[in-house]
């Protein structure tokens, strides 16, 4: 066996997207392993790395903020091939999920790597502005229709009652389950809204985070730390649920990262940049991906601060390939070829 071929089989399948349609005119035999639905089925189980984030301002088009133009961008960052303007809702494993901006009545999936789209079925029920949908992807060796569900945690207008909608891609239908959420207190979601290891999570106004399983159908509640800062973020780091939040005080900023279902205070750390001009900067935490490095955006300065060794790094600028600092969205992506079920 060729060079060539033992790197088409072995090292294609951990490539960004961008880089495989690169590399479909190194040769006739490149370029049709790269365009089989083997290979992209491959890849978008084994490579997982966060590529950059979708952002958008309020009543704006998306925007991409890339971590590496070169490996990972996109097309079209806006998602102009969609057929109408769209709010981005929720990402997951290289898929994201977009809502019709008018009217809000319609949801569309796609890929933006491969500019591959669907609209989807109406739901049942009447999702405004209130309801909070999660798209919930898991590739798998198993999983080769690349099977997607959509999870929406829909507040009853005037009531003090959340109906749960899902959508499966192997029915192509929606289904209102049975299960219902009531509280007494504000139902309405903030934050981050995350998707791990079949467990959808959202967080609400009341401080607290409403964990929901696909499988089994309950939910349970579980509250954030009392001395948690707010603004923070559901994550996922070394396998843990995590929610991490920034404290701002006299220019500098703590990171403090809760881990587990009991969101215990896990790790605290002290984070100033030298490259940020300002005396009093802005940090935001970014969602992130697996693994042990923390995201923040720092004014326009997009950084990683390793848990590690407390390494900080800058890895992107806000506003460079259209991706802009103070948007009121970001979510996390992975350069992915999967092909939409």
């Amino acid at each position: 066996m060729e060079i060539k071929d033992v790197v088409s089989h072995t090292v294609l399948p951990f490539l960004p997207a961008k880089s495989l349609v690169r590399f479909r005119s190194v040769s006739k035999d490149w370029d049709l392993r790269i365009r089989s639905p083997f290979l992209a089925h491959q890849q978008s189980y084994f490579f997982n790395d966060l590529s950059g984030f979708f952002c958008q301002y309020y009543d704006s088009n998306p925007a991409f903020l890339t971590l590496d133009d070169h490996a990972y961008g996109v097309p079209s960052p806006s998602l102009t091939f969609l057929p109408e303007p769209v709010d981005i809702i929720s990402s997951c494993s290289g898929l994201l999920l977009c809502q019709e901006r008018a009217t809000r009545s319609s949801y569309y999936i796609c890929n933006p790597a491969t500019e591959e789209w669907r609209e989807l079925p109406q739901p049942q029920l009447y999702h405004g502005i209130e309801a909070a949908t999660i798209l919930a992807f898991e590739p798998s060796p198993l999983n080769i229709s690349a099977d997607y569900h959509l999870i929406s945690a829909v507040p009853m207008l005037d009531q003090p009652v959340i109906l749960f909608e899902l959508y499966t891609s192997e029915t192509k239908l929606w289904r209102v389950l049975a299960t219902t959420f009531v509280e007494s207190g504000d139902l309405s979601f903030t934050g981050t809204r995350f998707y791990m290891n079949g467990i959808a999570y959202w967080e609400t106004t009341a401080r607290k985070v409403l964990a929901f399983g696909l499988k089994n159908e309950v939910y349970e509640v579980i509250s954030l730390p009392l001395d948690s800062p707010t603004g923070g973020v559901l994550s996922q780091i070394q396998g843990e649920l995590c929610y991490i939040s920034a404290f701002i005080f006299s220019g500098n900023c703590s990171i403090k990262i809760y881990a587990g279902m009991e969101l215990r205070l896990i790790h605290v750390a002290n984070v100033t940049l030298e490259q940020v001009p300002d005396r009093f900067p802005r940090y935001r935490v970014l969602p992130c991906l697996e693994g042990s490095v923390v995201m923040i955006l720092v004014e326009s300065l997009v950084c990683s601060y390793r848990l590690s060794d407390g390494k900080i790094e800058v890895v992107g600028r806000a506003g460079e390939g259209g991706g802009g600092g103070g948007a009121d969205n970001y979510l996390p992506y992975v350069n992915s070829l999967v092909h939409l079920a």
